[in-house]
């Protein structure tokens, strides 16, 4: 039975899917940050190869038994970087065939059955991506605020430390995100709270996780996290229709994915505000949440790669596979 190879690699963590051909899931493997532009190439390889490696080890093949593999990889953003990533990735040699594809696709592929759609990524960093009907890909810098970037958690972290420095001089009104943020961080004032931040001793990746308070605060009826809640949601809208747009997909059924952590905050705001304002340019367009990780996406594009077609007996099988091989092998939500 040929098998192939689907890894999604993020700034997190990596996962990786061996499965057969048909569809059916036998091996799942995972490592830690796989986005080279994080921790550079040599330990991204590593994670890649190391997650790899661990899903032919549960599926029981070698990787020379590996026909084709999708490798989904953060940082495979510009020309250059396919051909570098491209290069690295096949000296590992963990599959007889590599195809490179940037991070989104595999979110986009694991969210809608449909062979065309857009995704938008709000994790710990930000994109968005499309296939339109045709097959041409469409996809947003991915490269953070100076690009027009923004709804990240790094971006709604740093807008809570904003919002939070300017209750507190006068600048901004009262919000509940003040005592959260002290209690968060275990500062007795938001004067210590701002020395600490000045002295760098917060942490960007402590930052980045205060974006759960947004919405417990929203949840509560705080106007100020209410406020940065509607921020996000107009946002990942604004960056949906500019996909649809440019796949000329505004008037036509068409699966609109949300995938990464953020989308997982307490509440219906952030949906809602989503779904009014996409379905204010296309009624016909279908908000979805992924109920598979992304790393699904990547097997079926590697399926799909072989010449097999994702029709709906292949994603029958890779349903009843993904509890087993997945859910039930103590991997890790990463958001």
């Amino acid at each position: 039975m040929a098998h192939v190879l689907g890894v999604d690699a993020g700034g997190s963590k990596t996962h990786a899917l061996v499965a057969q051909k048909t569809g059916a899931l036998v091996g799942f493997g995972q490592a830690g940050c796989g986005n080279y532009e994080g921790v550079g190439v040599p330990a991204a390889m590593q994670a890649v190869a190391g997650a790899s490696l661990d899903a032919c080890a549960q599926a029981g093949v070698k990787p020379g038994e590996i026909e084709l593999g999708c490798f989904c990889l953060a940082g495979a953003d510009f020309p250059e970087d396919f051909v570098m990533l491209q290069e690295a990735v096949e000296k590992l040699r963990v599959a007889g065939k590599v195809i490179i594809k940037n991070d989104t696709y595999a979110a986009l592929r694991a969210g809608t059955r449909r062979p065309y759609g857009v995704v938008v990524i709000m994790g710990s960093g930000f994109n968005a991506a499309a296939v339109d009907p045709t097959g041409r890909e469409h996809r947003l810098a991915g490269e953070g605020y100076l690009y027009g970037d923004w709804g990240g958690a790094g971006d709604i972290g740093a807008e809570v430390m904003h919002r939070v420095a300017r209750a507190h001089d006068g600048r901004g009104r009262p919000t509940m995100l003040t005592e959260m943020a002290l209690r968060f961080f275990g500062a007795p004032d938001v004067r210590e709270l701002l020395l600490r931040l000045n002295r760098g001793e917060l942490g960007n990746r402590r930052i980045h996780e205060t974006t759960p308070l947004v919405f417990e605060a929203a949840y509560c009826g705080d106007e100020v996290a209410c406020e940065i809640v509607r921020k996000i949601g107009n946002e990942a809208a604004a960056s949906a229709i500019a996909m649809m747009r440019r796949g000329g997909m505004e008037r036509i059924e068409v699966d609109i994915v949300l995938g990464g952590g953020v989308f997982k905050g307490k509440g219906p705001l952030l949906l809602d505000t989503v779904v009014a304002a996409v379905h204010a340019v296309n009624p016909l367009a279908r908000i979805v949440i992924p109920r598979y990780l992304p790393v699904v996406g990547a097997a079926v594009a590697a399926v799909e790669a072989t010449g097999a077609s994702a029709a709906e007996q292949v994603w029958d099988n890779l349903e009843s596979s993904y509890e087993k091989v997945v859910s039930n092998n103590g991997r890790r939500d990463c958001g």
